[in-house]
């Protein structure tokens, strides 16, 4: 029995992720590569503790929740939180419910939320900002400084209307990535190259990419056309927040999302609708990591909804 568990189909996931890795050290220093490796190996420790009892190999998936976990998380994250919230998506996550393809919920997207709500300070206190200049931070550990740390992100101010972006904010900051938020998805460029990736290879499944991507522009730029605040356009919605990395990488985890069309088609409106109501109504700036959970908690009801539909349509026909 090898170590490993072969997973080809986790390892195209991994190589979707590095731009977004690449990115992270780009505009924040070489500590972003630190946090995804230390990240990786507390997964897979937590991980072989459980499969070594069960005389089974370590998934390659748990390099994509290492991965995923990491560039989900602030610059500056203090390095005890960010062992706690991968050893809590690994083994309370994932182990407990009997380990890889038996997880009810995205162990990434639970892990982060777990060190939020135990970790706020940590977590949505301070920001490091994105390096300038054509080289970035590659001279740099971070660009974590006593003198260059925000309060808060441009999209809670954005939220809270005390700053506007102009086209050039836009392109410069949402879009190429010269903004501070969490390490690996303020890039809109660089989610999407990776994402195009996991699309095209059918890496990732397209009817979720496309439903979640499509309902939360089009509800966004209605709400807005129609005057309702704070809510954005529909393109600074998906550009902002790490909406699109979320929908490439996380909405589409094979195992905890459902399996049928219908399902899958329920799963990303549900997800898109409560995402929107989250980041615009509530305190919370980001409401994709609720809305993917809440998703998850609701997967196997929409699977099991959608198949009785198909068997009574079927029956009628016949």
């Amino acid at each position: 029995m090898g170590l490993f568990r072969r997973q080809p189909l986790m390892r195209r996931v991994i190589l979707a992720t590095l731009p977004c890795a690449a990115g992270s050290v780009y505009f924040f220093g070489w500590r972003s590569l630190a946090v995804i490796a230390v990240s990786c190996l507390a997964a897979f420790l937590t991980e072989y503790s459980f499969c070594r009892r069960r005389k089974e190999p370590v998934s390659e998936a748990v390099f994509v929740t290492g991965i995923l976990y990491a560039l989900v998380m602030p610059p500056t994250i203090p390095w005890h939180v960010l062992i706690i919230g991968i050893v809590f998506a690994i083994a309370f996550v994932k182990e407990a419910f009997g380990g890889f393809g038996r997880n009810v919920f995205n162990p990434a997207v639970a892990g982060r939320c777990f060190v939020y709500v135990c970790f706020p300070v940590a977590m949505t206190s301070t920001w490091a900002p994105a390096a300038q200049g054509p080289l970035g931070a590659l001279t740099q550990w971070t660009t974590a400084s006593v003198d260059a740390i925000t309060s808060a992100t441009p999209m809670a101010l954005l939220k809270a209307g005390e700053i506007s972006l102009s086209s050039s904010d836009m392109f410069y900051g949402l879009f190429l990535g010269r903004i501070s938020g969490t390490m690996g998805v303020t890039s809109a460029l660089l989610i999407l190259i990776g994402g195009a990736y996991l699309y095209f290879t059918r890496t990732a499944n397209r009817t979720l990419i496309v439903t979640v991507v499509a309902t939360y522009a089009v509800l966004n730029q209605v709400l807005h056309s129609l005057g309702v605040e704070p809510v954005p356009t529909g393109l600074q919605a998906l550009l902002g927040g790490g909406f699109l990395f979320g929908a490439f990488f996380m909405v589409t985890d094979p195992i905890s999302a459902p399996s049928t069309q219908g399902g899958r088609i329920a799963y990303a409106i549900l997800i898109a609708v409560c995402t929107l109501i989250i980041k615009n109504f509530s305190i919370f700036n980001g409401g994709l990591m609720f809305s993917i959970l809440i998703g998850n908690m609701f997967g196997p009801i929409l699977d099991y909804a959608a198949k009785a539909l198909r068997k009574s349509g079927k029956a009628e026909a016949a």
